[in-house]
C-alpha cells in the first residue's frame, strides 16, 4: 500500500525542485554562524550524525550540520536557507524511526541537541525546557523537584519531537498529552522572525503546534505546566506466552473500568525474537510508591512470570531502564493503529501478530513487537479543560487501543523485507478492525509509518485549520518543500 499524497490546490506558492538547490547553502551559513556549521568527516558533524537513534538515520549524510546552541542561531540559520531555496531537516533528540526524518541528504540538517536546559520556574508550576533536551534528563531534574511533565516514555528520547507529535507518556492519564501541558511555545518561523505562542498571543499556532508536528517553525523553547509527582512504583513482568488469554482479559478490563484509576500508566506487549520465542511484556507505572498496585493485580497475580524488575524507584528510573532497552543503530520500523477496546478483537489481534512471527524470523537481531497503549476517557478530559489539541480523538466509554508496531534488526538489507511485512501486518490488523467494527482512524505521529497519514487522521476540521495557520505563518511554503522530513499538513511525500 503506498501513501496517498494529497496534494492540494489552495497550496499555490510550492517552491521547485532544483538540482544542486544547497549548493552554497552551507558556506553561507558557515559565514553567519562560523564554527556552529561542521561538515563531513569533521568531529562535531561524526558526533551529530552517530548519535541518532536509527541505523538509517545515521546512513544519510547532509551537507553541513548546524549545531545551534541558541534561538538566535536558529532565527540566523533559517534567514538563510529561507531564501535560498536550501532544503534542510530539524533534529531534537533524533529518535525517529523514518529516514529523513531529523536529516537529510546533502542538505543541512539542524541540531538543536545544544539547546538543552531544564529551567524550573520558581514555584515549580512551570518549567522552560530546551527541544534538545532528553525525557531522562528532565525527569531526573522535576523528580528533585517532587513534580513532572506527562513526557515521552523512553529516557533517551528527545523533548521537540516528541511533544509536536503529541506526546504519550506514562501518566497521560493525569495530565494529558505532552502537547496538552505547554502553556507556551518560543518558535522560528520561516523568515527567521521569533514568536512566543500561547493560548492568548499566535493562539492559532499555539493550537496547531499542538500536535501538528514540523510545518509551521522550529520551536526553540516549550514552557511545560507540572504536576504533583513523587517517587513512584513501576518496572517490566515476563510472562510465558501460556497466559495469554487471561492477559487479554485482564487488558480489556482494565481499559474499560468505569473506575479507572488515573495514577496507573500500563504499555501491554507482544514480544518475539527468533532465540526465545514470544512472550508477553508488561510494563508497569503507578504514580505512587504503592509495591501493589489494586489496578494491576490481575496481572500481577498471573503464573507463570519469567522475570519480574518492578520496583518503587522514580519516574526517571523507569524512563532510563526502558530506553536501554531500544538501543542506538538498528535499523528501524514502527506503526501505528487505533481500534476500540473489545476484547474478540484482543484476541483476533493476537492471534494476527503472532503468525506474522514466522515472516521475519529469518531476519539477524530481529525484535518484532506490538505494543497496546490504552486511550482512556480520562486522557481527552485533560485534553479539554487545558484548551484542547488538534488530534480529533474522541474516547468512548469503553477505551481506545492504540496498537504500536516496534522492528528492530540489524542490517539495511533486511529493510525492505521486513518493511513490507509490517505493511501487511498493519493492513490486516485495520482490516479485522473494520470487520469488527472497532476501527479507529487515529494515527499516533510519533509513531507513524511511511505509509500512513497521520495529519489526515485527526479528521477534516482538523486539517483544514492546520492548512490555514500554516498558509498563514509560511506562505512561502518553507517548510512544507524546503524541509521535507516527517509529516506535512499538506500530505506531501517526504524523502523516505
Amino acid at each position: 500500500m503506498e501513501m496517498a499524497a494529497t496534494i492540494l490546490v489552495c497550496l499555490v506558492l510550492i517552491l521547485p525542485t532544483v538540482a544542486g538547490v544547497t549548493e552554497g547553502c552551507c558556506e553561507d551559513l558557515s559565514k553567519t554562524l562560523g564554527s556552529k556549521v561542521s561538515y563531513p568527516a569533521s568531529a562535531a558533524y561524526n558526533a551529530s550524525i552517530a548519535s541518532f537513534w536509527s541505523q538509517q538515520e545515521q546512513l544519510i549524510t547532509p551537507s553541513c550540520v548546524v549545531s545551534a546552541k541558541s534561538v538566535q542561531d536558529v532565527s540566523n540559520a533559517m534567514r538563510v536557507l529561507g531564501p535560498k531555496s536550501c532544503k534542510f531537516a530539524v533534529r531534537s533528540g533524533g529518535h525517529a524511526a523514518l529516514a529523513g526524518s531529523a536529516n537529510i541528504q546533502d542538505g543541512v540538517t539542524i541540531d538543536l541537541s545544544g539547546l538543552d536546559w531544564i529551567h524550573p520556574f520558581s514555584n515549580h508550576s512551570l518549567v522552560s525546557i530546551g527541544p534538545g533536551q532528553t525525557w531522562g534528563k528532565v525527569y531526573s531534574s522535576l523528580d528533585a523537584l517532587g513534580v513532572s511533565v506527562p513526557g515521552g516514555r523512553d529516557g533517551p528520547v528527545g523533548v521537540g519531537g516528541t511533544t509536536l507529535g503529541g506526546g504519550f507518556g506514562y501518566f497521560a492519564t493525569k495530565a494529558g498529552f505532552a502537547c496538552n501541558n505547554i502553556v507556551a511555545y518560543e518558535l522560528v518561523l520561516a523568515n527567521g522572525t521569533v514568536v512566543n505562542a500561547t493560548r492568548s498571543r499566535y493562539s492559532d499556532l499555539w493550537m496547531a503546534l499542538k500536535g501538528g508536528s514540523n510545518s509551521f517553525g522550529i520551536v526553540t523553547n516549550f514552557v511545560f505546566q507540572t504536576f504533583p509527582l513523587g517517587a513512584i512504583w513501576g518496572g517490566d513482568i515476563y510472562y510465558n506466552i501460556s497466559t495469554i488469554d487471561a492477559q487479554l482479559e485482564a487488558f480489556y478490563r482494565f481499559t474499560s473500568n468505569p473506575s479507572y484509576d488515573t495514577n496507573a500508566g500500563l504499555l501491554h506487549n507482544f514480544a518475539y525474537t527468533p532465540e526465545v520465542g514470544p512472550l508477553i511484556v508488561n510494563q508497569y507505572a503507578y504514580a505512587k510508591p504503592d509495591p501493589n498496585p489494586a489496578t494491576f493485580r490481575a496481572f500481577i497475580l498471573l503464573q507463570p512470570q519469567i522475570s519480574n524488575t518492578t520496583q518503587v524507584s522514580s519516574l526517571e528510573t523507569l524512563s532510563v531502564n526502558a530506553g536501554k532497552a531500544s538501543p542506538n543503530s538498528f535499523q528501524q520500523i514502527t506503526f501505528a493503529v487505533t481500534f476500540t477496546n473489545e476484547l474478540a478483537m484482543l484476541q483476533e489481534l493476537f492471534t494476527i501478530w503472532n503468525s506474522s512471527t514466522s515472516e521475519v524470523s529469518a531476519v539477524a537481531g530481529i525484535k518484532w513487537s506490538l505494543t497496546l497503549v490504552p486511550i482512556v476517557p480520562a486522557i481527552t478530559f485533560h485534553s479539554a479543560i487545558k484548551g484542547s489539541d488538534v488530534l480529533g480523538l474522541s474516547v468512548p466509554p469503553q477505551g481506545l487501543v492504540l496498537t504500536l508496531l516496534s522492528a528492530s534488526f540489524n542490517s539495511s538489507d533486511d529493510y525492505s523485507m521486513v518493511n513490507r511485512v509490517a505493511n501487511r501486518l498493519s493492513d490486516k490488523i485495520i482490516r479485522t478492525a473494520k470487520e469488527f467494527g472497532v476501527y479507529n482512524t487515529y494515527v499516533d505521529l510519533n509513531h507513524g509509518a511511511a505509509w500512513q497519514d497521520p495529519i489526515a487522521s485527526y479528521g477534516s476540521e482538523s486539517v483544514a485549520f492546520l492548512q490555514r495557520t500554516a498558509q498563514k505563518y509560511d506562505p512561502t511554503g518553507v517548510f512544507q518543500t524546503q524541509c521535507p522530513g516527517g509529516f506535512k499538513v499538506f500530505g506531501l511525500e517526504r524523502n523516505v
